[in-house]
């Protein structure tokens, strides 16, 4: 490291701290995008430039198999996001999600490559408006499913988290290999995850206010068959209500 960046890191320290205990007083939904929060990270990246950890991660590459879908989370393009590595906030960066290998990537500081971000570093990350959070089992008090990367689709308790894959399928005849999703949905209680398949199973978990949850299933017309993730979060919204 130069004595001009090991300066520059010194310089940052003050800031940093003061970015982190701002970071702590603001509500998850709006950590990444509080205005006074991201105005201090553009000037510690403009003090650090491409010394900053965030970029340290090997290049990635592209799956150039010709296949029907793509390998990432929403879109086959990067989208907007925010990622919170060992516990600095990085804003506006542009991101995938691939889902098929379980990880995030960004351009390199000179936006000329793709990089794979440290997996180990990551804490949580935002990409179009959807927060993930990376579990590491072996450091956990709960009984985390697995290693990886989970959306948290509420915040109340219970809350409902889901693993997002995806896996390339053999082709078929003469077609081209797909990608195909799976969603894996767990509704964590008492620090507690448990994984939900269907309706049965969710009311189980909920049994101590069934009749209620039934009533509002009923009334609420919620199709767990092909509306199954709005239903479990319709659900446990409504649970937390009565339960609180």
């Amino acid at each position: 490291m130069s004595h001009r960046v090991a300066f520059l890191l010194g310089i940052s320290c003050h800031l940093l701290f003061a970015v982190q205990s701002s970071a702590q007083q603001i509500p998850p939904d709006s950590v990444f995008y509080s205005s006074s929060v991201s105005n201090l990270y553009h000037t510690y990246l403009a003090q650090i430039g491409e010394n900053a950890r965030l970029y340290n991660g090997p290049q990635y590459i592209r799956n150039g198999v010709k296949a029907s879908g793509f390998a990432f989370f929403q879109s086959d393009s990067m989208l907007n996001g925010s990622v919170s590595y060992n516990g600095l906030i990085y804003p506006d960066l542009r991101l995938y999600c691939d889902l098929v290998q379980d990880e995030l990537v960004t351009f390199n500081y000179a936006h000329d490559a793709l990089i794979g971000i440290s997996k180990e570093n990551v804490d949580s990350f935002i990409i179009d408006g959807h927060h993930f959070i990376r579990f590491n089992a072996g450091h956990s008090n709960g009984n985390i499913p697995g290693d990886g990367y989970y959306e948290q689709l509420t915040w109340n308790e219970p809350a409902v988290y889901v693993r997002r894959e995806k896996k390339l399928l053999a082709p078929s005849g003469y077609e081209d290999p797909k990608y195909k999703q799976y969603n894996t949905y767990y509704l964590k209680i008492n620090n507690s995850f448990n994984e939900v398949g269907g309706k049965n199973e969710l009311l189980d978990l909920l049994k101590d206010h069934k009749d209620a949850v039934k009533n509002f299933i009923r009334t609420n017309k919620l199709n767990f068959k092909k509306r199954f993730e709005e239903a479990i979060v319709r659900v446990s919204v409504f649970y937390s209500q009565i339960k609180n």
